[in-house]
Order: structure tokens, then C-alpha cells, then sequence
């Protein structure tokens, strides 16, 4: 095994690394709408152009129905939430990569830390879901909405993790699951790694990785 010296952090850097969500996510906006009565549906083909913007709400806002109100804003995500919490327990969305690297670091003695701006409520509901496979009380940071005032792709969420763990960014890898999300940890400095997910758009200037043991580890 070769490992940098240097490496003290492992960063995955969204929910889309440690679990294939995507569509669960999808399903719950269009449930959450049929529910509300509102006229909107979200196929496959919108919601992988939607994933370029970063947060719910903000999806929410650009792209159901013009004039949409702050109030109806919070009532479809928060039902959408609540919907999604119980369609992600009932499939197995782990990514297997995010397993190996999760345990592989932790028996390094490499910092592990999810740096999301996802709500604490999603946060959660992935705790359980994935419980079986990683103990989230293992991570040594995790972030939500509530840690920065920018979202990404504004690379503030990145440092104030780097500060609070007491890591340089040359000491540590961030793992993006979309280009724009991507942005953040490099705007911070971080050697990154782009790993898509199945609704992730990238350019064909940026290079994947769907190995990440090789890339991180070299093994």
C-alpha cells in the first residue's frame, strides 16, 4: 500500500458519493408535488440538467412554476423530505467505493469528513439507511446548510471544515459528485476527484474516477 505521508483528510464532498440517490430524490420532488396539487413533474432528462444547481430549494424555485412563493418553497421541500426518508429505506443506495475508502481511511488513521450543504434532516435519514454499511458517529465531520452562508459551488463550506479538523488543503482529497459541486473543493485548494453519479453531468474536459481506492490509495 502507498499512501501520501501527507494525507490527513479524505473529504466526500455531497450525498451523491456515499449513496446513489438521485432518483429516490427525483421521486420524492414528483411525489411531493402530486400531493400538493401542484402542476409540475421532473422526468429524468430535467432533473439531470437540474443537478447543475446546487440545493433543493433552489431547483424548487427555478424550475416548477413561475412566481412560485418562499412559503410553497418550504412546503414542497419539506414534504419531499419527509417522502424521501422513507423511499431510502427501502433500497440499498450505498456507493461501494464510499464504503471501501470510508473504512480503509479510518484504519489509516486518516480524518474522514462529509462535507455537505444538505439539511440535517437528510442527513439522517441517510444515517439510517446506510447504517448496515458505515456508523455515521465514526465520521470526524459533517456538515450541513447550517455551516456556511454560501453554497457551493462558493468553497466556504471547504474551509471552514479544513479549520475546524485542523487540516491544510495539501493535506487533504475531496471527493464531488457533479462538476459545479467540484468547483468548491478547488476554489479551497484541494486535490479533488470528480465521481459522478448515474444522473451527474461533467464536461469531457474533466476526467472521473470510479476507482477510488486506486486513485486515492494506489492499491
Amino acid at each position: 500500500m502507498r499512501v501520501d505521508k501527507n494525507l490527513k483528510a479524505v473529504f466526500f464532498g455531497s450525498i451523491g458519493t456515499v449513496a446513489e440517490t438521485s432518483e429516490i430524490q427525483r421521486r420524492s420532488y414528483n411525489l411531493a408535488f402530486n400531493r400538493l396539487n401542484i402542476d409540475c413533474y421532473w422526468n429524468v432528462a430535467n432533473y439531470c440538467e437540474m443537478l447543475k444547481v446546487p440545493g433543493g430549494k433552489d431547483r424548487i424555485r427555478n424550475f416548477t412554476i413561475p412566481n412560485i412563493s418562499e412559503g410553497d418553497v418550504d412546503k414542497i421541500h419539506n414534504l419531499k423530505e419527509e417522502i424521501y426518508a422513507e423511499l431510502i429505506e427501502q433500497e440499498d443506495v450505498s456507493r461501494i467505493e464510499f464504503v471501501e475508502v470510508f473504512h480503509h481511511s479510518k484504519a489509516s488513521d486518516i480524518k474522514v469528513g462529509l462535507i455537505t450543504t444538505t439539511s440535517e434532516k437528510n442527513i439522517n435519514s441517510l444515517s439510517k439507511a446506510l447504517e448496515d454499511k458505515v456508523n455515521f458517529n465514526d465520521f470526524d465531520i459533517i456538515t450541513t446548510s447550517k455551516d456556511c452562508t454560501n453554497p457551493k459551488p462558493n468553497p466556504e463550506i471547504y474551509q471552514n471544515a479544513l479549520r475546524k479538523i485542523g487540516v491544510s488543503p495539501n493535506e487533504a482529497i475531496a471527493i464531488e459528485d457533479t462538476q459545479v459541486n467540484l468547483g468548491a473543493s478547488l476554489s479551497a485548494n484541494i486535490n479533488s476527484i470528480l465521481y459522478p453519479g448515474e444522473y451527474s453531468n461533467y464536461s469531457r474536459e474533466v476526467k472521473p474516477s470510479f476507482n477510488l481506492m486506486e486513485k486515492i490509495f494506489q492499491i
